[in-house]
């Protein structure tokens, strides 16, 4: 039996795929197998992996299709191996991922996660690393020196619900045992990826950072990320916050941040004139945990038409600018 299984949900990615098949089949570290849970109506993707002449590959094809993230559930129920990791189709992983993410397991007793830093890049698999950086930062991973993550549970909710620096979609290996057992309510899905950390902080399982970047985490308007997970956002900070009542100061970090995602997610929507009562929605809910000049923008562009039009139209200004120059 392989040591580690790779996990790889796909949907109509057949102009993308081979790109992150290629990447784990080149992996130093081969002790492998591949599971691939294919929920495309058209036949390229299955036509692609046939082409692979590669035993560690394991391909089916979902007849009837599952959702997202049923597609991910099933593929993690199929694995039979100690150690599990996630590679979506239109991500890439350095060749050393595996040996490196696998190596801490054997080091240290009962880890159950262990996690990297990453680059972004763009549709082209060129890197952003301006953006790279800014969230290397604001997440903390720049600074997280490599090894065992020693954090009380107040830093280990920060961890999630606020920097949200662990990504087991892309950038980590997971004991299968601690993923297998877990369950991921409805209203959270397809948000396994922070439902997962979650669950591991909550109940203290070891978790380990190497500080490199090992992977290509790919943002394009075709990916599922690029479309916005509102509702599942919201379910799981809700969620955080209401299991986790005495938690302290924490709590308001979190709620902070939460607000500043429902801000981001009110200011796009005022693109067009026909979101504006679901952006006003999501301003109203932001403005309590907001401060200063935001959380006065997001009350006036709740309460009156004109306070919404006016950034809006700032907004759209700005890109026409950015567009010229």
């Amino acid at each position: 039996m392989a040591l580690v299984s790779i996990v790889m949900p796909t949907y109509e990615r057949a102009h993308l795929i081979s790109e992150a098949v290629d990447s784990a089949l080149s992996q130093t570290f081969d002790d492998f197998v591949l599971l691939i849970g294919d929920n495309s109506e058209s036949d390229a993707t299955e036509k692609l992996i046939g082409d692979y002449d590669d035993s560690r590959i394991r391909y089916h094809r979902n007849r009837p299709a599952l959702n997202a993230n049923d597609n991910w559930v099933d593929l993690i129920q199929r694995v039979e191996t100690p150690y599990v990791a996630t590679l979506h189709d239109d991500d890439i992983w350095n060749s050393e991922f595996l040996a490196k993410m696998i190596a801490p397991f054997s080091r240290v007793p009962d880890l159950a996660m262990v996690y990297c830093d990453f680059w972004i890049v763009d549709k082209d698999g060129l890197r952003l690393e301006e953006l790279t950086v800014r969230e290397s930062a604001r997440t903390r991973r720049s600074v997280t020196p490599t090894g065992p993550v020693n954090n009380d549970y107040a830093d280990g909710l920060r961890l999630v619900a606020v920097q949200n620096a662990a990504q087991p979609a892309y950038a980590a290996v997971v004991r299968t045992s601690d993923v297998q057992n877990m369950v991921v309510p409805d209203e959270v899905a397809p948000l396994y990826d922070i439902w997962l950390t979650y669950c591991l902080v909550k109940n203290r399982r070891g978790l380990y950072y190497v500080n490199e970047r090992l992977t290509n985490y790919r943002v394009h308007s075709g990916s599922a990320t690029s479309g916005g997970f509102g509702p599942a956002e919201d379910a799981v900070f809700r969620r955080i916050l209401d299991e986790n009542e005495s938690a302290g100061p924490v709590l308001d970090e979190i709620r902070q941040y939460w607000a500043s995602l429902q801000w981001a997610r009110g200011t796009r929507l005022m693109d067009s004139t026909s979101t504006r009562t679901e952006s006003q929605r999501e301003l109203a809910a932001a403005a309590p945990n907001l401060t200063g000049i935001r959380r006065m923008l997001a009350v006036a562009a709740t309460k009156f038409a004109v306070a919404w039009h006016v950034p809006r139209l700032v907004r759209l200004l700005k890109r026409r600018l950015s567009l010229r120059l």
